[in-house]
């Protein structure tokens, strides 16, 4: 399958990501497969390649209980690391024969380290002429237009992440069903994210 999936599955040896992760093995068969917040050592996310029929394997340690990423791919899609840190794995793959670039992406969590993640992705972007895709968890949104409930935000809070958006070239690509992606609970109010 040319599906890829992104998810942050807030630790990958809990089970209810292994059985969401079943289901979509099963239904869906992404033909690659990032996973941010995996929270578990490459051993056992070998095990996961494995059960998943996976050819390919890249990880990213967690740092003690938090954090980690990995990336599975099938063989078809020649994927090659090209950078990798705790916030970016970027690669070179070959999607129905076409070269392709993908930076998969987690954001910090931390509002006042996010812009080293823009910087970082700008940088990439100056060395880049064939098509580049971005997926993942960004932990940002455009604007107040992408969420429900909880407290309205500052629009300067939104400028970095607009502007790294503009500085590499980037356009979002259409989508179907819900576009709030995340939900959760801030003081008392329930919140959802695009």
């Amino acid at each position: 399958s040319n599906m890829i999936l992104s998810w942050n599955c807030q630790g990958a040896g809990s089970f209810l990501a292994i059985r969401h992760l079943r289901e979509i093995r099963q239904k869906f068969f992404p033909g690659i497969m990032f996973l941010m917040e995996t929270k578990n050592k490459r051993d056992y996310l070998q095990d996961l390649q494995v059960e998943f029929g996976y050819d390919f394997l890249f990880t990213v340690e967690p740092i003690g209980l938090s954090g980690g990423l990995a990336l599975f791919a099938l063989s078809e899609f020649n994927v090659q690391v090209l950078s990798s840190n705790s916030r970016v794995i970027d690669v070179s793959a070959t999607i129905d024969g076409n070269k392709v670039f993908i930076s998969f992406v987690y954001g910090d969590p931390v509002i006042n380290q996010r812009l080293h993640v823009w910087e970082q992705l700008a940088r990439i972007s100056t060395s880049r002429s064939d098509a580049w895709f971005m997926v993942g968890d960004f932990n940002e949104i455009n604007g107040n237009h992408e969420k429900s409930g909880g407290r309205i935000q500052s629009e300067n809070s939104f400028l970095d992440f607009r502007f790294m958006q503009q500085n590499c070239g980037m356009i979002e690509l259409p989508y179907s069903g819900d576009c709030m992606s995340w939900v959760g609970r801030r003081h008392n109010y329930l919140v959802k994210c695009r």
